[in-house]
């Protein structure tokens, strides 16, 4: 699958979720938010060594398909919409079956065009240098996406968003 059909998918899901359940979405969505925030700053040591040293390595020659899915996107639109476009014009070039550097990066070199807190799961759960003094945050992170990516896929059955809208 390549990214713009991923992008694309997401951004149609995003657009058609049914208004009345848009709060459990941007709720949950805000949830990762705020774990990405909480790794970010538990993260802040390891992550300017990440810059210092590796100088980006963790964004070259990549699978892609293993780094972006429907979840990342929809949690990117459903944040911050005004970055479709943005999103739009780096993937017009892609090759699908080819595995490059992120083309999330500005100028193809960086700094990336995603807020700190508005990343990709596997783009914020992981360091060159390990992450044993960040799992409890990492974990948090994880979980948050795998109920938003659980909302996604099942995102038709109306019962399973009044149980969610309830668990919160």
């Amino acid at each position: 699958m390549s990214l713009r059909y991923s992008h694309r998918q997401a951004a149609e899901i995003v657009r058609k979720w049914p208004s009345e359940s848009l709060p459990l979405l941007t709720r949950l969505c805000r949830r990762i938010q705020d774990a990405e925030k909480n790794l970010n700053a538990a993260s802040v040591l390891r992550l300017k060594g990440c810059l210092e040293d590796c100088r980006g390595l963790c964004c070259r020659n990549l699978h892609l398909d293993a780094v972006f899915g429907v979840p990342d996107f929809a949690y990117i639109l459903t944040l911050e919409p005004a970055l479709n476009a943005t999103i739009e014009r780096c993937l017009r070039h892609e090759i699908p079956l080819f595995s490059s550097n992120c083309p999330f990066l500005e100028n193809g070199a960086g700094p990336c065009i995603f807020p700190p807190d508005v990343r990709p799961e596997v783009c914020i759960t992981s360091f060159c240098r390990g992450d044993e003094a960040m799992r409890p945050e990492i974990r948090q992170v994880k979980m948050k996406f795998w109920k938003l990516g659980l909302i996604l896929h099942f995102r038709k059955l109306p019962l399973l968003h009044r149980l969610l809208a309830k668990t919160g």
